[in-house]
């Protein structure tokens, strides 16, 4: 056996290996038969972590133990890694290890990432990083939330539901906005008051603060029948949102998911004279991570 087959295997390449791909510090150690394993269990992670995310009941302690678990596994990852380097030192080479092998498992590991991700995104969840106030104070600039995909027909577009919709086609922006009419409903503004089929309706999560902008009167607008198979959305920051008062009703084939939980937040704020407007990010709000959209 020549001195090529005994190159040691060091255990910080191997560590480095398993930060920048993954399992890819147990393919250089010689152990493929780990690299698959683990290879396989991350694939399988993504959506299974975004199904726990999306189904756990009401509470942050359950949801940040998840996050917490998911930052563990990478960490895991390189540990191993380094532990199998460092048993392996001078067993002989496998035909897979050869430096020109590790670019193209590499590749490979990262377009399996994104065909799962993708698949996760179209049909489990994602998120989407709020970036203006109309929901405020329920949802507020710099949130990301998590969105469900896992709903469909009249249980998707539902009275109170927080809804991700685009603005105007499948081209157009998302925005995320509170649904309080349905096709055939009949809506209209007194006062500020919304009065649904003829009666008042009780929203305890609207926000009144800040004047009524002068160039449009969002308090009283005339009753209208919203269109068979379109939703009514309203802001939460009520005299702050560029809602269906201006839009109109959006229709069901726009919608692009629930909003369910705050997954990451750092608060923007609108930076004072800036034309155009420009924002700043604040820091990490920890303590809207994991709250429950209601």
């Amino acid at each position: 056996m020549n001195d090529l087959n005994l190159q040691p295997r060091r255990p910080a390449i191997a560590a480095i290996l398993s930060l920048l791909g993954g399992p890819l510090g147990q393919l250089y150690s010689g152990r493929g038969r780990r690299f698959v394993a683990l290879s396989i269990i991350t694939l399988v992670l993504i959506p299974l972590a975004a199904l726990i995310a999306i189904s756990l009941p009401d509470g942050r302690a359950a949801f940040n133990s998840l996050m917490v678990a998911l930052v563990c596994w990478p960490i895991f990852l390189i540990v191993d890694a380094f532990r199998c380097a460092k048993q392996a030192r001078l067993e002989p080479l496998h035909w897979y290890q050869r430096w020109w092998i590790y670019p193209l498992v590499l590749v490979a590991y990262f377009l399996a990432i994104e065909l799962v991700s993708e698949f996760r995104r179209a049909f489990i969840a994602d998120t989407f990083l709020v970036r203006t106030g109309p929901m405020n104070p329920t949802i507020t600039p710099g949130d990301r939330i998590l969105t469900t995909k896992l709903v469909h027909g009249t249980n998707a577009i539902d009275y109170g539901n927080v809804v991700v919709f685009h603005s105007k086609g499948p081209a157009s922006p998302l925005y995320v906005m509170r649904v309080v009419a349905l096709g055939g409903d009949t809506i209209e503004f007194k006062d500020e008051s919304v009065y649904l089929n003829n009666d008042v309706i009780d929203e305890p999560y609207a926000n009144f603060e800040g004047d009524l902008p002068s160039y449009r009167d969002l308090a009283n607008m005339k009753r209208i029948t919203v269109p068979a198979n379109h939703f009514f959305v309203l802001g939460d920051a009520r005299r702050r949102s560029m809602d269906s008062r201006f839009i109109g009703p959006i229709p069901n084939v726009d919608f692009r998911g629930i909003a369910t939980r705050i997954f990451w937040s750092r608060p923007r704020k609108l930076v004072e004279d800036s034309r155009p407007p420009q924002y700043q990010s604040g820091s990490i709000a920890w303590d809207r991570i994991g709250k429950v959209i209601q």
